[in-house]
């Protein structure tokens, strides 16, 4: 097996060509993972490489082969398990790191909101200015969930709005909790694991964040506190899905390597994207598009 050391070294000027010649303005923006075909929307972000909202077979094999062209670092004509791996984990890295950077540009602006004042400070007052609403919002999101739990009958195909949702579902590759979701105030302030929420709790909580964050213990919190304690928390999250992943990307070699050589074709590796494609073009018209987006997801099979 090839060590894919230099699969590793340069991936980053190998891993988008296909972005760079697009004549779309936004192709910088373009998702590096993600572009399954349960999630329309995300396989168009990712493989539209022209910009025109619609991906059709040609461009999807076309993107497909510049991406399995940069994982062959010692251009034999195959991929092994070890030059795979390399190419995902440099993508996912600069996947991360892109996110990374725009949660934390997020998180600066939070600041901005919180420092009532503009002092650059956020006191123990503002701090807890937010917390009604931040509590209100977090029972309301809550009781949603509930409702959405029933909003269907077993069985029932998902369209309209639910199909959007679905659609939509895990574009944040990060999935850092917020207060904002159901599933985000549980992790953030669900303190026995129970599915609920008490005031105590939640006020509890709270109080553990600000302490945390109060690193000098002046009792109120500096620009670089907030953003040292929330980049704390993505490191962790990055970690866990590093750990995850590694595992996986090995796995899913071994599936796409049908002849079991320990080496990949682009033709095993495109069977694999038929499927893709496949599963993303709903109505089946050889381009996915919105349209498709807007149709039922197919069943799961078992």
């Amino acid at each position: 097996m090839k060590t894919g050391v230099l699969a590793g070294a340069c991936l980053c000027t190998l891993l988008f060509p296909l972005a760079a010649a697009a004549q779309a303005p936004a192709a910088s923006a373009r998702p590096l993972i993600g572009g399954h075909g349960n999630n329309v929307e995300a396989f168009i972000a990712e493989f539209d490489d022209n910009g025109d909202g619609r991906v059709t077979w040609a461009e999807f094999e076309a993107f497909r082969r510049v991406r399995f062209d940069a994982s062959d670092s010692n251009h034999d004509g195959t991929v092994d398990e070890a030059e795979y791996v390399a190419e995902f984990e440099a993508r996912k890295a600069q996947e991360l790191e892109r996110e990374r950077a725009a949660q934390l540009e997020q998180t600066r602006t939070r600041f901005a909101a919180l420092d009532a004042d503009k002092d650059g400070r956020i006191s123990r007052a503002e701090f807890d200015a937010t917390a009604e609403k931040t509590w209100q919002g977090g029972q309301r999101a809550l009781a949603d969930k509930g409702k959405a739990k029933s909003a269907y009958k077993p069985g029932e195909a998902k369209t309209g709005e639910a199909a959007r949702r679905f659609d939509n579902a895990g574009n944040d590759r990060l999935g850092m909790p917020s207060s904002h979701t159901a599933e985000g105030f549980l992790v953030l302030y669900d303190g026995n694991g129970d599915g609920q929420v008490t005031r105590a709790e939640f006020d509890q909580a709270r109080n553990a964040q600000f302490t945390r964050t109060d690193r000098d213990g002046d009792g109120a919190l500096s620009q670089d506190e907030y953003l040292a304690e929330f980049e704390d928390r993505l490191d962790r999250r990055i970690a866990t899905l590093n750990q995850g992943e590694d595992r996986q990307v090995h796995v899913r070699f071994g599936v796409l390597d049908t002849d079991k050589d320990g080496k990949m074709t682009f033709a095993e590796y495109q069977a694999s994207g038929k499927r893709l494609f496949d599963t993303a073009d709903r109505n089946h018209d050889g381009v996915v598009d919105a349209a498709d987006a807007r149709l039922p997801a197919p069943r799961r099979q078992p």
